[in-house]
């Protein structure tokens, strides 16, 4: 006896989309977010561009998906609190440090995300900003947890962590879009990049023991 109808196609649809999702992925990767359009997705996909309405609803519908999946914001905001309570002996500006240096090696070795981060700042569209709120709400989890440390004190940590995240973007996209460097820095060196991850953990230190002492003056 064969499988029952009903499973045989649902493991067909979880195929078929399986299939769409991976497409804008190599398209992002190879011609941009300018490549992506429904004939070209389901072209690359091999499947009817009907599917993509199916499933999806739109092609933003779609892209939406591709990067809940790839975004390493999205992916992370999943195991935050997790991330947080078994953090063991390593303290809280460590494991932001960790955070940090996990999101510029991934960012670096990514052209995806580095074609799609350049995507969001290229372009206003509905779609684009609620990813770019999802990353906010899962930026607001963090910081629920660090408030507790930075709360009285005259250190505003969201400021700090938005210069370093928004180095680390530009540096990244310098480095591998023309192989240009930014204040003598070249990311696509890995010595550089590892100083730059190590003085990202020696700014988090400075943040947080600063922080602490103006608390007590």
């Amino acid at each position: 006896m064969g499988r029952p109808k009903k499973l045989v196609k649902e493991r067909d649809k979880e195929v078929t989309k399986r299939k769409l999702i991976n497409a804008v992925g190599e398209i992002i990767k190879t011609k941009g977010y300018t490549g992506i359009g429904v004939n070209k997705v389901a072209k690359q996909a091999c499947v009817s561009k009907g599917m993509i309405y199916k499933y999806f609803g739109t092609l933003n519908g779609l892209v939406e998906e591709y990067m809940k999946e790839r975004d390493y914001w999205l992916v992370l905001s999943t195991k935050v609190n997790e991330l947080f309570i078994n953090r063991g002996e390593q303290t809280e500006a460590d494991l932001i440090g960790s955070i940090l240096e996990e999101e510029v090696n991934f960012f670096y070795s990514e052209p995806e995300m580095q074609n799609l981060i350049h995507w969001q700042i290229s372009e206003s569209t509905e779609f684009l900003r609620s990813i770019s709120n999802a990353r906010e709400s899962m930026a607001g989890d963090i910081f629920q947890i660090t408030d507790n440390h930075f709360k009285g004190s005259n250190v505003n940590f969201r400021a700090v962590c938005a210069l370093l995240l928004g180095g680390n973007y530009y540096t990244i996209l310098h480095a591998v879009v023309n192989g240009s460097t930014v204040c003598e820095i070249d990311m696509n060196k890995k010595t550089d990049r590892q100083e730059v991850i190590r003085t990202i953990r020696q700014i988090i230190n400075w943040a947080y023991l600063a922080a602490q002492d103006s608390k007590k003056a």
